[in-house]
């Protein structure tokens, strides 16, 4: 029997600070997908405060929240009442350490699963992230969230191939990949980097970027969902867009016996122990 997920990307505008208007808007999206029968459904970066990154004021830090906090609650609720697992981006702050992320959760409607921190902080005249944000300290978590295994990139994490190495590595089968990508080098090799970081791995890629003008920048959408071939199984250009596409997870078996990125991996390069990724583990060891 194949296992198919439908998945989700919501392209969507927001406004800088102004979160209740932001998770307002970004609920219509998510129910909309909802209702189109997405079962995974993934918000950009940074989903609940808009882009805040493009200047520096420090009245912004007041915008980030704990985990959980309101807007995981908000979440939690919608991915409850709708039935959906719910990938989104936020500014976080640790309750204990004080410290702030650019972070992302994955909520089901079970309640908060877990989340990740962007590892790979950029820095230049448009998008300050070193100002406001810390490394990423969580590694590279995947997610079982029953239907399949979720793992998450943020943004500037997409130059780095070697995050959906580890995520793949890792049991994972869609890799949300969430974006406020603007410059003109990010755009340039946005749709080579989607393909590359699927087929290398033979994993789905859901790549969802923000669209419209936020203070001085302007992002311009180009979301896509990318199968385990490299192929686009759907694609968007500028706007805001609900992006769905069923993906045949049975497929990726499929698209690792011809590219062997993850069977023909050195699991030292990576610091694993070295075994064939042919194995797997289960409660007796290595089967």
């Amino acid at each position: 029997m194949a296992r198919s997920v439908r998945v989700a990307g919501v392209q969507m505008s927001r406004v800088v600070g102004e979160v209740e208007q932001n998770l307002g808007r970004a609920a219509e999206w998510v129910q909309r997908a909802a209702a189109d029968g997405a079962q995974i459904v993934a918000l950009p970066e940074l989903s609940n405060t808009g882009y805040l990154c493009s200047v520096v004021n420090d009245d912004q830090f007041a915008l980030a929240e704990t985990i959980p906090g309101r807007t995981t609650t908000f979440y939690e609720g919608l991915a409850r009442d709708l039935g959906i697992v719910l990938v989104a981006g936020l500014f976080e702050r640790d309750v204990e350490t004080h410290v702030y992320y650019n972070s992302g959760v994955v909520v089901s409607p079970r309640g908060l699963i877990g989340r990740y921190r962007k590892s790979h902080i950029p820095s230049n005249s448009k998008a300050m992230e070193k100002y406001y944000f810390a490394p990423g300290n969580l590694g590279y978590p995947v997610f079982d969230v029953g239907i399949c295994h979720v793992g998450m990139t943020i943004c500037y994490d997409r130059h780095f191939p070697e995050c959906y190495r580890h995520l793949a590595l890792k049991g994972a089968e869609i890799v949300c990949s969430i974006n406020n990508t603007a410059s003109k080098r990010s755009v340039d090799v946005w749709d080579a980097e989607m393909i590359c970081n699927a087929s290398s791995n033979g994993i789905f890629v859901v790549q969802v970027n923000a669209f419209g003008h936020e203070g001085i920048t302007y992002f311009g959408g180009r979301s896509a969902i990318v199968g385990p071939f490299g192929n686009f199984l759907t694609r968007v250009s500028e706007g805001e867009h609900l992006l769905i596409a069923d993906c045949d997870l049975d497929e990726m078996a499929v698209a690792r016996r011809g590219i062997g990125g993850v069977r023909d991996t050195v699991w030292s390069d990576f610091g694993l122990q070295g075994r064939q990724a042919a194995y797997f583990e289960t409660e007796e060891g290595i089967a």
